[in-house]
């Protein structure tokens, strides 16, 4: 019984979380569009705001030209080379990102709003099931997750606040407020494709969970003697299921359309970082504390989001190993066929996540990546030593 209840908690505690990371996306521009319970029905619904969406184009032009100006001279002045390079990175990773989210606003966002109001649209229908009227968004495993998002996030914010209390400079204080507003609306992309794909992962698994147990019992209660009414509600619980998961299946593959590029430019420039900040704590022979703490937050976040990816992977292949050896319901041999069309509909369609067709997002890019980057840091490692030794 704690435990049911701590899982409830833990899922209003995520759907808060999700709430109130809306609100800070909407606060830096990021999203342009309002949130809010419908007038007519109270269900939440996403809205146009055309004043607030030019208005927040305008002032990120505006924000990404100031900090390529200001950080473009603040770079220059670095005496150190690997440095510079570290940096002349991040913010070419943030202007190409500032430029990612002003062509999803100017060209995409109408389906932005409909890929949205679909996903609130699909968690209706899941919480509309029987035993599911509860249940906000996911559980622990998700809120664990999204609270190590918010540890990034913040980490993203204070982490220069030393350097600025320290050798406190107008010019530099700007400069630092410029960069954190471009990095931070950088990061709410990977974090848009994290909670995205999250989101899918939760309602594969609370349909693989309506299904195993709720839908599993109903239809084990049925009997050759059951009435006509009981068996066409049955056959109406089976279509209603069949249609959420192939619900699900069309908004993950236009949520997947829609974000193709950005997950590609989030995983390309993770990891280009990644080894670039490696190289710089090689190059210091292992020294700094705050190099290391930013290549562990760099690393959180790409293996955040091939978890959220792998997980919404694998609750879409739980739902396959059903068959009709291990989910019997009655001797009839109508039901079989009805039950056996409804488990073979389900097999169609497996969800890879191939960002522009290159390569498979899972836990094993993370395993490979770092493989080739120990190989490539020792590879560097030994050549020093050589050349010290000669």
């Amino acid at each position: 019984m704690f435990g049911s209840r701590f899982k409830l908690h833990a899922s209003g505690a995520a759907w808060s979380l999700l709430r109130c990371a809306c609100n800070f996306a909407t606060a830096l521009g990021v999203i342009t569009f309002r949130v809010a319970c419908n007038r007519h029905d109270g269900r939440l619904v996403a809205q146009r705001r055309s004043c607030f969406k030019w208005f927040s184009m305008l002032l990120r032009m505006l924000i990404s030209y100031l900090y390529c100006h200001f950080y473009a001279s603040f770079v220059i002045v670095l005496p150190n080379t690997h440095f510079r390079l570290i940096v002349g990175v991040r913010m070419l990773c943030s202007l190409i990102c500032a430029l990612v989210i002003l062509a999803l606003q100017v060209r995409h966002e109408e389906q932005a709003i409909a890929l949205l109001n679909s996903f609130l649209r699909l968690f209706r229908r899941v919480q509309a099931l029987p035993g599911c009227q509860d249940m906000c968004f996911g559980g622990r495993r998700e809120l664990i997750l999204l609270l190590l998002v918010v540890l990034c996030q913040v980490y993203q914010c204070c982490y220069l606040l030393p350097t600025l209390i320290e050798d406190f400079d107008i010019l530099f204080t700007f400069t630092i407020a410029l960069e954190t507003y471009c990095s931070l609306s950088a990061a709410l992309i990977s974090n848009i494709c994290f909670v995205g794909y999250l989101s899918v992962g939760v309602l594969y698994g609370q349909m693989n969970c309506y299904v195993r147990t709720q839908l599993r019992q109903q239809l084990e209660q049925l009997t050759t003697a059951a009435s006509r009414r009981e068996r066409r509600a049955a056959s109406q619980r089976l279509d209603e299921c069949l249609a959420i998961y192939e619900e699900i299946r069309r908004v993950c593959s236009d949520f997947q359309r829609l974000f193709d590029l950005p997950l590609c430019l989030v995983l390309v420039f993770g990891f280009l970082t990644m080894a670039l900040v490696s190289f710089f704590i090689v190059l210091n022979q292992f020294n700094g504390i705050s190099t290391w703490v930013l290549e562990a937050k760099l690393l959180l976040e790409l293996l955040l989001l091939t978890l959220s990816i792998q997980g919404a992977i694998n609750s879409s292949r739980v739902v396959r190993r059903l068959s009709l050896e291990n989910y019997y319901c009655t001797d009839s041999k109508e039901w079989h066929q009805q039950l056996e069309m409804f488990l073979t509909r389900l097999n169609y369609g497996e969800l890879r996540v191939r960002p522009l067709g290159l390569f498979d997002v899972s836990n094993e890019l993370i395993l490979l990546f770092l493989s080739a980057l120990v190989t490539y840091l020792t590879y560097i490692i030994q050549y020093g030593m050589q050349s010290i030794q000669l």
